[in-house]
C-alpha cells in the first residue's frame, strides 16, 4: 500500500463518483478504478458498493475513510514542516548548554532568534560541559557553548567567540589563599592542584590548560591522587580541601558558602559557540548571524 492508494480511495470516498475523482486527481477512469480495486483486495474488504448508477462507502469503507483522513493530514503538515524547515521558518534548533550557568549572551540570544522565527522550535538540551562536543558531533544538537580550550584549532569543528572571560583560582574558603583580592600564578608553585578524568581525551583539555598556564609563570603544577569527573565532583572536592584548581570565571557560581575565587593574572580566553563544519542547517546559520552580530562581550 503507498501514499497514493490513500490519495486515491479519498477522492473517490469524497466524490462518490470515479469519473470526478479521476478528474481531480488527472488520471485515467480505468487506471483509478483499478488501484482501488487493488487496494480492495490488499485489504481483503470492498471499500465501496459500485454499480452503474450509484458509488456508496460500505462499513469498512467509512471506517477506512476516517483513518485515511487522519493520516493524510498528518502527511500533509509533515510535508509544510519540511518546507518550513527548509526555508528556515520552521523546525527545530537544538541548543546544548549546561543552563545552570546563565549566560545573558546566550539566552538573550535565543529569545532574539524566537523573535525573530516564531515558528521554529528551540530545544534547550542541560548536558554537562564535559559531554557537549560528544552531542555535537553525534547530531543530537546543533550546537553548544564551551572555552576555546577545549575546542580543536583544526577538525571537525568550527567555533565563534561570543565572550571573553579570565581565569579565577578556586579555593576553600579554609584556604590560607582565600580571602586574597588576586593572585600571581607563580604563587602556586606549591599547591595541590585537582585534575579532572573523563573517559573522552577532549574534556582532558583542562588539565593541559593548566599545565600551560603554570609552565608559563615557571613551575610544573603538582596534581594530587583526588580527582573529578565532573564541574560539579571538582568544586566538592576544593571545598573538602583536597585542593585548588583553576577555572573560567563564567563557570563559578556566583556565590558559593564554601568555596572563594581569587581573579588570577592568567590571559584571557574565550567562550564559543561550537558546530560541526559539515552541518548544513539553514536554522543553525541563522542562529549564528544573530552572534555574529554581537561583538564578543566580557
Amino acid at each position: 500500500m503507498e501514499l497514493r492508494h490513500l490519495r486515491y480511495f479519498q477522492a473517490v470516498a469524497e466524490a462518490l463518483n470515479f469519473s470526478r475523482a479521476a478528474e481531480k486527481l488527472r488520471v485515467a477512469q480505468p487506471a483509478l478504478s483499478r488501484q482501488i480495486q487493488g487496494l480492495e483486495h490488499e485489504l481483503g474488504v470492498r471499500l465501496f458498493d459500485r454499480n452503474r448508477v450509484r458509488v456508496q462507502l460500505t462499513d469498512a469503507g467509512r471506517t477506512f475513510y476516517t483513518h485515511v483522513c487522519k493520516v493524510l493530514a498528518q502527511v500533509d503538515i509533515a510535508v509544510a514542516s519540511v518546507r518550513d524547515t527548509t526555508r528556515g521558518v520552521g523546525g527545530r534548533l537544538i541548543i546544548s548548554n549546561d543552563w545552570r550557568l546563565a549566560i545573558h549572551l546566550i539566552l538573550e540570544t535565543i529569545a532574539e532568534f524566537r523573535q525573530i522565527y516564531p515558528g521554529v522550535d528551540v530545544e534547550l538540551v542541560d548536558l554537562p560541559i564535559t559531554q557537549q562536543l560528544a552531542a555535537v558531533r553525534a547530531g543530537r544538537v546543533h550546537l553548544c557553548f564551551q572555552p576555546r580550550e577545549v575546542v580543536p584549532a583544526r577538525g571537525d569543528l568550527a567555533a565563534l567567540p561570543i565572550l571573553h572571560t579570565t581565569f579565577v583560582l578556586v579555593v576553600s574558603r579554609s584556604h590560607r589563599l582565600a580571602r586574597r583580592r588576586s593572585i600571581g600564578l607563580a604563587e602556586l608553585r606549591d599547591e595541590t592542584f585537582i585534575g579532572i578524568t573523563v573517559s573522552h581525551s577532549k574534556a582532558k583539555s583542562h588539565n593541559t590548560y593548566i599545565v600551560k598556564m603554570c609552565r608559563t609563570a615557571g613551575f610544573a603544577p603538582i596534581f594530587g591522587p583526588q580527582k573529578a569527573s565532573s564541574l560539579e565532583s571538582l568544586l566538592a572536592a576544593i571545598s573538602a580541601g583536597f585542593g585548588i584548581t583553576l577555572l573560567p570565571d563564567f563557570i563559578c557560581p556566583p556565590a558559593h558558602p564554601l568555596l572563594s575565587f581569587v581573579p588570577t593574572d592568567c590571559p584571557e580566553t574565550e567562550l564559543c559557540a561550537v558546530w560541526m563544519r559539515s552541518e548544513e542547517s539553514l536554522l543553525l546559520r541563522q542562529y549564528l548571524d544573530i552572534l555574529r552580530k554581537r561583538p564578543p562581550s566580557r
